[in-house]
């Protein structure tokens, strides 16, 4: 690759040597030491290359050989800028998309955020945002050691940070903390009703059980206590317990008389814009539109599996146009009827008892109000301040 760059620059020539002894001239450039390459032979002509400079020094060597001497073709910059000369507008064009192209290499154009999990990609983003680093930024102007700490400080849920720039790709990877299940077992906790209700099952890990099963319990009261006392003292842990308790629920849902909905025309407007090295283009002329569901799409092209700075937005609209249906009292109340039994439905709930239901019939429409009994637990963890 090297050899043949090197012969590209310099410039050179496809030549055919032809005659009855055509070889000759071959041992004449041997001995002159004229650089002939890729040699070969077919019905008695002699084809090659040679460097273009050399080929002045044929006319000479040619001599008394009878063999005749043509160009096929001339390869290599010299020609190619000889063609170009007089077309100042190309060469300068050429001169100028290179000169902008290192320009544009010294920034970074593209963000890649590696190695988290729960954390989202666009919260770590906006974070770089806000500590200096974005997209179309100097690669000059990033300091990454000292940048990686400031987004650690940064964020509480990131233990490890480091950037990278790699051409106009500045690739972030993170190591996200992982919170530890179950809590902080050192801390000391009651568990504190959260509902009222009647016990009705109790499953307690650790604590001092402060209740029985049958006992009615108010919110706010405790249910076990982490301050247990024993023959060698006070002892303060982390009260761990399931405590099931029969508790009222309330659904309710109002509608309105008059309902406004929605519905598609089966119109629907497409519009594209392109982001190109940080400069936005719309595609399309902006317009006042009619109301309309609007959907959108980003597109980050690559090229040989490679991020570029090429990205294509396109917004969709379905045209919608309201529609407005007035219902009586006795419809409202069928189709509120039937959302309460889909919520009764989907809804798991356990130990389930029928209270009442009642429908209230107002100016602008109906509610519905169903009370209910379920047993859940009502356990709330509350920290015990040891010392204070």
């Amino acid at each position: 690759m090297i050899i043949w760059f090197i012969r590209y620059i310099r410039g050179y020539l496809d030549v055919r040597f032809s005659g009855v002894y055509s070889e000759k001239i071959l041992s004449n450039l041997a001995r002159d030491k004229v650089s002939v390459w890729r040699l070969r032979y077919h019905y008695g002509t002699i084809y090659g290359k040679m460097y273009a400079k050399d080929f002045h020094k044929l006319r000479k060597l040619k001599k008394n050989t009878g063999v005749s001497i043509h160009i096929d073709k001339k390869r290599g910059f010299p020609f190619l800028a000889r063609r170009y000369s007089k077309r100042a507008g190309f060469i300068i064009g050429i001169a100028v998309f290179f000169a902008v192209l290192n320009f544009l290499s010294g920034f970074v154009w593209i963000i890649n955020v590696q190695g988290n999990d729960t954390v989202n990609s666009s919260e770590i983003l906006k974070s770089l945002n806000g500590i200096g680093i974005h997209e179309e930024m100097r690669k000059s102007g990033i300091d990454a050691k000292n940048m990686a700490q400031k987004l650690i400080l940064a964020r509480d849920d990131l233990a490890w940070a480091s950037l990278n720039i790699e051409g106009c790709v500045l690739n972030v990877n993170v190591t996200e903390i992982k919170e530890k299940s179950g809590g902080d077992k050192n801390t000391p906790t009651n568990l504190i009703a959260d509902k009222d209700g009647i016990i009705r099952k109790i499953d307690a890990v650790s604590g001092d059980v402060r209740v029985k099963v049958g006992e009615s319990v108010h919110k706010g009261d405790i249910l076990v206590s982490g301050i247990i006392e024993n023959m060698s003292g006070t002892v303060f842990v982390c009260s761990n317990a399931e405590i099931i308790a029969q508790v009222e629920e309330v659904y309710t849902e109002k509608m309105s008389f008059l309902q406004k909905t929605k519905i598609k025309t089966g119109s629907r407007r497409k519009q594209t814009a392109v982001d190109i090295l940080g400069v936005k283009l719309l595609l399309y002329l902006p317009k006042a539109a009619p109301e309309g569901e609007t959907s959108f799409k980003v597109t980050q092209k690559k090229l040989f599996g490679k991020r570029i700075p090429f990205t294509v937005y396109e917004k969709t609209t379905e045209y919608t146009k309201e529609k407005r249906t007035v219902y009586g009292e006795e419809e409202l109340k069928s189709i509120l009827t039937k959302n309460l039994n889909e919520f009764l439905t989907n809804e798991k709930i356990n130990g389930y008892i029928q209270v009442g239901t009642e429908f209230i019939s107002e100016d602008d429409g109906v509610t519905v109000r169903h009370r209910y009994l379920c047993d859940i637990n009502i356990a709330k963890e509350s920290k015990i301040l040891v010392g204070q």
